[in-house]
């Protein structure tokens, strides 16, 4: 080869490696990797990372400066200057060279026991935008009490607690936590417990995941709420559990409908999950009896912790038990935040220290911080000050949706319920409430088909709407909206 074909070869080769840096950045760009106005790698980073000279990679920036898709700037290098998609010109072109991605097989997930989309709740990712969100398990952040939280954030994160939340801590719970929930949340459920029954979790659905661990080798079936909570079904199933579903009343589930066999029976006695009734102590009494007679546990979800001031707050199921047949599972994400995750467990304590194990082989502990911050709330009273504030808010807003649902919307019946945070209301047989859903977001407005919540999917002519995200004054508007909508489809 003579010197001018070395000459040419070597111009070639930069050609190529100046081409590889700007398919490189345009293909990272049309990703979303980088976007407009964000920095990219400097010529020396990009350089290393594509193994080509520093000149190349400076080559390849002037020119992709020089039709707009990056900007420079004088000693604080380079920049996204336009958003680029695979169909614009420029990124066509230079993304056009890109190797095309292998064949590979489909991915193909072990476990065909996950539930189908259509049978979990739906909300859309910006419910808040909506004018109308009658969804449930949201908070209306107007309420929320930000500067009290703030300040038992600050004094969680002082130096003096430095060494408690910094360490790992996999077998000890928050103490300061576990004295508060005793003395402030589970003594006004008639729950007197000692430390060692107590199990921080991050929220409830963690709690439900550490229990159906531990009894999955009991081959026997859960009896379940039907409807019920859906979540806790799919997760109870996803263990390869069998469920026996029992119907639910004015009066919740009936312990006389129980299976002769089971391990455990899943229910929500203080408010229904989705019907909203409560289950009278006679019939609570009962049910432990039922379980205590199959050598069963039965798993109390009290998820809602008297939201409503008209009601009287009534004691829980696991007030009543004397054998430590109940296990109890709590949390704060209705009263507080369902993003902050905090749950816990109350049980006998060979189940807590079961429970322990387990939760220290998959999250090892709930944050430390996070419980910190959240004794501190409780101590100094906020919880208390601001749960007196939500059910003063809540039950206003139940009477005003009462009326509303009575005046607006005669072909739903409301059932039995009393209280709770949101209605349950059935249809016409015929009525299709995922058609309605469906339609009703066009007018700004979110509410929960039922269908969710029975264990078959139907039927489809219920629906719940909640409350909590909704200000009273805008309620009655909303109804009207639900209304229309609904007498549309009936004609």
């Amino acid at each position: 080869m003579d010197s001018q074909d070395a000459v040419t070869t070597a111009s070639a080769s930069e050609i190529c490696k100046k081409d590889l840096v700007r398919r490189a950045i345009c293909s990272r760009i049309i990703r979303g990797i980088y976007r407009e106005g964000e920095k990219v790698p400097s010529c020396r980073e990009i350089a290393d990372q594509l193994q080509v000279s520093k000149n190349s990679a400076y080559e390849a920036y002037s020119d992709l400066v020089g039709i707009g898709i990056l900007e420079s700037h004088n000693r604080s290098g380079f920049t996204v200057g336009m958003t680029l998609s695979a169909t614009d010109p420029h990124g066509a072109q230079l993304y056009a060279d890109e190797p095309a991605p292998v064949s590979q097989p489909p991915i193909v997930t072990a476990n065909c026991r996950l539930p189908e989309p259509k049978l979990r709740a739906k909300q859309p990712k910006n419910w808040t935008e909506f004018r109308f969100p009658f969804v449930y398990n949201q908070i209306d952040t107007e309420l929320f009490p930000i500067e009290a939280w703030r300040e038992c954030s600050r004094l969680a994160l002082g130096r003096k607690a430095l060494p408690i939340w910094t360490s790992e801590a996999v077998e000890i719970d928050c103490p300061d936590l576990v004295f508060q929930l005793r003395q402030r949340l589970l003594h006004y459920r008639g729950i007197d417990v000692s430390d060692d029954e107590i199990l921080i979790t991050v929220g409830a659905q963690h709690a439900l995941s550490i229990i159906a661990t531990l009894f999955n080798d009991d081959a026997r079936p859960i009896a379940f709420e039907n409807p019920g909570y859906q979540e806790a079904r799919h997760l109870f199933h996803l263990y390869n559990n069998d469920i026996e579903c029992v119907d639910v009343d004015r009066d919740g589930l009936d312990p006389d409908r129980l299976p002769q066999d089971f391990k455990f029976v899943y229910v929500t006695p203080g408010c229904q999950f989705p019907t909203m009734v409560v289950m009278p102590e006679e019939r609570q009494l009962r049910l432990i009896h039922k379980a205590e007679a199959a050598n069963a546990m039965v798993v109390e979800d009290d998820y809602e912790i008297g939201l409503v001031g008209h009601l009287k707050l009534r004691p829980a199921l696991k007030s009543h038990d004397k054998t430590g047949r109940v296990i109890y599972v709590g949390s704060l994400s209705k009263t507080l935040s369902p993003s902050i995750r905090m749950g816990f467990i109350v049980a006998h304590p060979d189940i807590i220290k079961s429970a322990k194990i387990i939760r220290s082989l998959t999250v090892r502990h709930p944050p430390s911080v996070v419980q910190e911050t959240t004794a501190i709330f409780l101590a100094h009273g906020y919880h208390d000050a601001h749960l007196k504030n939500l059910r003063q808010i809540y039950s206003e807003r139940w009477h005003i949706m009462n009326e509303g649902i009575k005046r607006n919307l005669p072909m739903f019946s409301q059932g039995s319920a009393t209280g709770g945070t949101s209605f349950w209301l059935t249809g016409p047989p015929q009525f299709d409430t995922e058609v309605l859903a469906t339609r009703l977001q066009k007018r700004g407005v979110l509410i929960e088909p039922g269908h969710i919540f029975f264990n078959s999917g139907t039927p489809k002519n219920s629906l719940r709407i909640g409350f909590p995200s909704v200000a009273g004054n805008k309620i009655d508007l909303g109804l009207r909206q639900i209304a229309q909508e609904a007498k549309s489809m009936l004609q």
